[in-house]
């Protein structure tokens, strides 16, 4: 009778065991499940917000806003994303319509580096070229540029704004005038609008590239 009851205690024990085992195994089951389910959801939402700031760009933009746009993808394309976690880079692609002597080649297509590229060349001429710091060191600021740009075609208003806005005289006039003739170029491109065309996405979910044409 004795060895029963033991027999009977021991096979409790390990019925008792193996259920609390069962309820582990469930419990560690459910709470992996539940991390993964999250997970996803979260990843979810930082696509959705990823691409809620690309795809509002999915409209008629300003010149403006599309190098706002492109400056935002290069941006991307040299962060953490594509450089550590192997995203793949933005690309864009945009329709210049345009006219001989705009800043783009008329009736062209380019990318992303080649909007980048013009840009920074334009800027190089102008704005960020070490010849319009002068002597005294003060560099033409961006409303100088603008009000230069717009008198650029005729020598003697331009001259006579020089004057007027007291241009370091170290600084070569007719020189600034050809400057000032491109970064004119520059202005006229931010005016001009683009319409959105397409848009696509990589195998993540996120948006991939975007393409934009000349109104």
């Amino acid at each position: 009778m004795e060895n029963a009851t033991k027999a009977f205690v021991m096979a409790g024990g390990i019925l008792i065991a193996l259920m609390l085992l069962v309820l582990v195994i469930y419990s560690v089951r459910e709470w992996g499940d539940s991390q993964e389910a999250q997970f996803r959801e979260e990843n979810a939402q930082v696509i959705t917000d990823f691409n809620k700031s690309y795809l509002s760009y999915e409209k008629t933009l300003y010149g403006s806003e599309l190098l706002g746009l492109v400056n935002k993808m290069i941006d991307y394309n040299n962060s953490d994303d594509v450089t550590e976690n192997h995203y793949p880079e933005m690309t864009m692609e945009v329709h210049i319509k345009g006219t001989a002597d705009d800043l783009f080649t008329s009736n062209r297509n380019y990318n992303l580096e080649d909007i980048a590229d013009t840009i920074k060349d334009a800027m190089d001429a102008t704005v960020d070229n070490p010849a319009y710091n002068g002597t005294s060191g003060k560099g033409l600021d961006s409303s100088y540029w603008e009000r230069l740009a717009k008198s650029s075609s005729d020598w003697n208003a331009f001259n006579d704004l020089c004057t007027a806005l007291e241009i370091d005289p170290s600084i070569d006039r007719n020189n600034l005038q050809v400057a000032a003739q491109e970064y004119y170029k520059y202005v006229q491109f931010k005016r001009l609008k683009f319409d959105s065309t397409g848009t696509t996405f990589s195998d993540s979910g996120r948006v991939a590239s975007m393409t934009f044409e000349q109104k």
